[in-house]
This record gives structure tokens, sequence and C-alpha cells, in this order.
């Protein structure tokens, strides 16, 4: 009998002093539960990185470089008096590719415009310049194939600044026919040009393609639509004259009834 109440005595003290699994499973998830908060707030305050350092390249993005010219080619020169003169040359993108270019206008060995729309034809006995009323007025030809050429007028004021005018068809004995530019055209005393594009011919033998004509007169250092002239001229190849010339498409041009010549 005393060795089973020794026995006893000893399982009771074991479950006063020895903590049952009931106290430990809290003591666990708590624990737990502290390493998740810890990792939770490291999680959301990473330490911050050096910032990647990015360095733009500049933009190639320029004029052309106006000392690339092409030598299969001359520059135009066209004197102002004895003192001045104009020059036209051309103004590369690229050294090898020679059929990429702006025209560039100096003014003695001055750059003073750069033209990005037109091709000047160098050689053609239109160029010119006429001085009148302290403003130098430049007139160049250009190649406007498939249609005809034509003229582009500039103005040049005493401080060099170069005002865009106009461009203009011009007709003589080689395109079209007709007065040759720079001629007082209908003798008023004044220089004109201009003249009729190219038109197309209508399926129907009776009919045209309205045509209308465009000149410009010089008249004291000014440069302006000639309507008169037009107007003239307009009747004279269409039979008649319309202000308003386009078809109901916005086209160029009405059909009309073919005139009587």
């Amino acid at each position: 009998m005393m060795e089973n109440y020794d026995f006893l005595a000893f399982k009771s003290r074991m479950q006063i002093n020895t903590p049952s699994f009931s106290y430990i499973r809290p003591m666990i998830r708590l624990i737990f539960a502290l390493i998740l908060s810890f990792c939770f707030i490291a999680c959301r305050n990473p330490k911050l990185t050096e910032r990647t350092k990015v360095t733009l390249t500049p933009s190639t993005n320029k004029l052309p470089d106006s000392n690339k010219i092409d030598t299969a080619y001359k520059p135009l020169t066209i004197k102002i008096g004895h003192a001045d003169s104009i020059r036209i040359k051309r103004v590369y993108f690229d050294h090898k590719d020679y059929d990429r270019y702006h025209e560039a206008i100096f003014l003695n060995d001055k750059q003073i415009y750069l033209d990005t729309t037109h091709y000047f034809i160098y050689e053609s006995k239109y160029n010119r310049v006429i001085k009148s009323k302290d403003k130098v007025l430049l007139f160049l030809e250009n190649d406007g194939r498939p249609n005809f050429n034509f003229i582009t007028a500039y103005s040049i004021s005493k401080d060099n600044k170069v005002t865009f005018i106009a461009d203009c068809v011009y007709n003589d004995k080689n395109q079209g026919g007709g007065p040759a530019p720079f001629t007082d055209i209908d003798h008023d005393g004044f220089l004109e040009y201009g003249g009729f594009d190219i038109n197309e011919v209508p399926e129907h033998p009776d009919s045209i393609y309205y045509n209308p004509s465009e000149f410009y007169e010089i008249r004291n250092g000014i440069v302006k639509f000639d309507s008169l002239l037009a107007k003239k001229a307009d009747i004279k190849e269409n039979g008649v004259y319309l202000s308003n010339f386009m078809d109901q498409n916005g086209n160029c041009c009405k059909v009309i009834k073919k005139p009587k010549r």
C-alpha cells in the first residue's frame, strides 16, 4: 500500500510542476504572432536603395551643316549693285546623300534664310533680283514636275529679313506658250509674270476643265496678285470667267463647255 501511495504522490507533483499542453499552445501562438509582426514591419519599411542615374543624350536634330556642299553643282550668285550679292547654295542633311537638302540664301556670305520646301533651278535665266523702294525682291525658278516649273518670290528688307511672297507658275515658248516672265504683259507700264499650268482633258470631247490663270505684278517694290490680268487671260483661255472654279468636292476644276476657237 505504501508503494501505491508514493507513486500517486509523485504523479501528483508532476501534474503540478509540469505545464500542460493547454498552457503551452497559447505561448507558441504569441511567439509566432510576434515573429509575423516583425516581418510585416520590416517588409513595409525596406531600406531605400540609391536610384540609378539616367544620362540624357543631347538631341542631334539641328539645322543641316551649310558647309557640306555637292561639288557636282555650282552655287548661284546674283549681284545687287556693285557691292552686294545674293548667294544660293544647298544645305545637306547627309554628305553622302545629295538628294536630301534645303536651300540656303546668303547675303554677302551671311546666311539669312533657309528654305525647306523648294528646289531651285540654278541655271535658270529667270533667277534675278529687282531692287526698288529700299527693298530687294528675289525671284527663283523651281522644278515643278510633273507640272510646269514655277517662280518663287521673296522680299528682303533693310534688316536682312527674308519674307516668302508667293509661288506662281509661268508660261513662255517652252512651257505653255504665252508671254515670258518679267515683261509688261498687259501693257500697263509694269512687269508681270504668270500664266496657266498643265490641265487635264475630260472624257467628253465637247467639254474642258476650267483652267484658272495666275499672274503677279511688280510695282514700287511690291509683288501682288494681278486680278485684272488673270480675269482677262481666263476669259481668253476658257471662254468664260469663273470666280469659283472648284467643283462640288472642292477639287480643281469644274467641267465647262469647250469654247469655240
